[in-house]
C-alpha cells in the first residue's frame, strides 16, 4: 500500500529556528545552520507561495526609480544600476525578511559604493554586551566551512570609523520582539501549509506519471509526529488485508472533530472535489500569511468566478499597497537612502505600477466592446 500524508490540523507544531553561537565564531541560523537554504527550497517547490512572493517583489520595485523630476541619484557602484540593486535587495527582504549589502568608502573618503550581498550567504558573528553585531561571516557553502571554503570575516558597518577601500557589511531587518540576530519571513506562520502545497503537487505528479489510483481517503483529527505516522501505516497494514496496489491519502484534518479515523472509498469524480477542497484550504492559509487582500493580486483566480472583478481588484490593491507594499518599500529605501544622501544625492523614490489606471482603461475598453455589440444587435433586430 502507498500512503500520502497531508497535515491540516488546528494544532500544527511550527518549529521556529534556533539561533545559537557555534564554536567557530558565528551564530548558527538554526540547528544545522541551513535555515535560508530550506526557505529557498520550499519557495522553489511551492508554486503558490513563489507566485505570491514574486508578485510582491514586482509591486515593491514598481516601475523603477522616479526620474520624472530629472533627479540624478548617482549609482550604487560602477557596475550596477539602482533598479537592479533595489530588485536584489527587495528579493532578499521579501524572501527572508532581511537584506544586506557591502559598503566601501572610496579613496576620496566622501563617497561610498554599495554592493548587494546574498542574504542567504551571511551569518552573524561576535556581538557586544548590548547585542549589537560587530562582524559577519560570508560563505557560498555553509555545509563546508574548512580549508579553502572557510567563511570570510567582514566587519559590520557603523561599528568603527571606516577606512577607505575596506568593505563593511550593512545588515538590516525590521524589528520583531525576540529576534536579535536573524529575521524570520513574515509568511512563516503558514510554513506547514506551504509544505502541504508541495506534498499535494508531488502527489498529483505521481498520480499522472505513475497512474496510481486513489482508493481511499483516511481523515483524522490528530497531529502526529513523523514516527507516529510510520507506526500508523505499519499497524494499518497489519490489521487490514488490503491488496498491495491500493493507495491511501491520509488527511490530518482540522475539521474532523473526532479522533476516530473516517475511511472513505472514492471515485475519480469524488477525488476531484476532495482535492479541490484541500487545495482551497491550503491556498487560503498561505494567502492569509502573506497578508494578501485578494488572491487575484498573486495571479490566482478565485474559484467562485470565471472572471476578475475590476472594482474588487482596485480596492484590494489599494489596501494591499497601503498596508503591505508601501511599508516594505519604505523600510528598504530608508536603509538605502542614508547612503545616497551621504553621497550628496536626493532620496530615491520608486514609481508605482500603473495598475489602477490600466484596470480603468481595460474596463472602458471592455465597456466599449459591450456597447458596440448591443448596437449591432439593435441593428440586426430592425
Amino acid at each position: 500500500m502507498k500512503f500520502t500524508h497531508i497535515n491540516l490540523t488546528k494544532n500544527i507544531n511550527i518549529e521556529y529556528p534556533i539561533f545559537k553561537k557555534s564554536n567557530k565564531g558565528w551564530i548558527n541560523y538554526d540547528v544545522r545552520n541551513d535555515f535560508p537554504d530550506r526557505i529557498l527550497k520550499l519557495n522553489r517547490e511551492s508554486s503558490l507561495n513563489k507566485s505570491i512572493l514574486d508578485n510582491k517583489i514586482t509591486y515593491v520595485c514598481g516601475n523603477g526609480i522616479d526620474n520624472d523630476n530629472e533627479n540624478y541619484y548617482g549609482l550604487p557602484n560602477l557596475s550596477d544600476t539602482w533598479n537592479n540593486f533595489i530588485f536584489k535587495i527587495s528579493h532578499d527582504f521579501i524572501t527572508f525578511g532581511g537584506a544586506c549589502f557591502q559598503v566601501i568608502l572610496n579613496e576620496n573618503k566622501t563617497n561610498v559604493s554599495l554592493y548587494h550581498t546574498d542574504f542567504s550567504k551571511v551569518r552573524c558573528g561576535e556581538y557586544d554586551q548590548f547585542g549589537k553585531v560587530l562582524n559577519y561571516y560570508i560563505s557560498n557553502d555553509w555545509s563546508k566551512t574548512t580549508g579553502k571554503l572557510e567563511p570570510i570575516k567582514i566587519q559590520a558597518w557603523g561599528v568603527s570609523t571606516p577606512e577607505s577601500g575596506k568593505a563593511y557589511l550593512y545588515y538590516f531587518f525590521p524589528y520583531e520582539s525576540g529576534l536579535q540576530f536573524y529575521p524570520i519571513p513574515s509568511y512563516y506562520s503558514a510554513i506547514r501549509y506551504i509544505e502541504a502545497d508541495i506534498a499535494l503537487s508531488k502527489f498529483y505528479h505521481n498520480q499522472t506519471v505513475h497512474s496510481f489510483p486513489i482508493n481511499y481517503v483516511i481523515s483524522l483529527g490528530q497531529n502526529p509526529s513523523d514516527e507516529q505516522k510510520i507506526v500508523f501505516e505499519k499497524e494499518f497494514n497489519e490489521n487490514f488485508n488490503n491488496p498491495e496496489g491500493e493507495t491511501f491519502i491520509i488527511i490530518w484534518n482540522e475539521n474532523n472533530e473526532i479522533n476516530k479515523p473516517v475511511i472513505t472509498p472514492i471515485t475519480a469524480s469524488h477525488n476531484v472535489d476532495l482535492y479541490n477542497t484541500t487545495l482551497e484550504l491550503i491556498e487560503k492559509k498561505i494567502c492569509t500569511a502573506n497578508r494578501l487582500t485578494s488572491n487575484t493580486l498573486a495571479g490566482v483566480q478565485g474559484r467562485s468566478t470565471n472572471s476578475y472583478n475590476n472594482a474588487e481588484v482596485v480596492v484590494s490593491y489599494i489596501i494591499y499597497s497601503k498596508t503591505v507594499l508601501e511599508p516594505i518599500r519604505n523600510q528598504i529605501l530608508s536603509n538605502i537612502n542614508q547612503f545616497t544622501i551621504l553621497n550628496g544625492f536626493p532620496k530615491i523614490r520608486i514609481k508605482n505600477l500603473d495598475i489602477i489606471e490600466d484596470i480603468k482603461n481595460s474596463a472602458s475598453f471592455t465597456q466599449s466592446i459591450d456597447v458596440s455589440k448591443n448596437e449591432g444587435k439593435k441593428e440586426e433586430n430592425k
